[in-house]
């Protein structure tokens, strides 16, 4: 009986879907996010919804988490992104920000991160090796 107990310790032990990596996803530094270009707009036909522009010159992907917009009145609109807004190296990706009124954004961020290898400072892309 103690084997048992013993054998069903050990199996809570090893998590089959559980995935080791040698690299984190970390927030951007101010270097790194001036290696990417954001621009705001909104479309001719929908004045409510912002349009966000960000293009990766960075040699590692981007997840970009949501959004952060300022209006002119004080108050915010926050947008989570589900999924992220995923965005390969050379690439540029657009989201909508809904509720941002034409005329009314007073500024915008982003929330993105970036992967690096353990101990390292640059961002690179952990699908490819090396």
């Amino acid at each position: 009986m103690a084997s048992m107990c013993l054998l069903a310790s050990q199996s809570w032990a090893w998590n089959p879907f559980e995935t080791k990596t040698a690299y984190q996803e970390l927030e951007l530094s101010s270097a790194e996010w001036r290696q990417v270009d954001l621009k705001a707009g909104w479309a001719t036909d929908a004045d409510t919804i912002l349009l966000i522009e960000a293009s990766n010159k960075l040699p590692g992907p981007l997840a970009c988490h949501g959004a952060l917009v300022s209006l002119n009145n004080g108050t915010e609109v926050k947008k989570s992104f589900s999924p992220y807004l995923y965005i390969p190296p050379g690439a540029t990706r657009q989201a909508g920000v809904g509720g941002v009124k034409k005329g009314q954004m007073k500024g915008f961020a982003l929330s993105c991160n970036c992967w690096k290898k353990a101990g390292e400072a640059k961002c690179v892309d952990p699908k490819k090796p090396g």
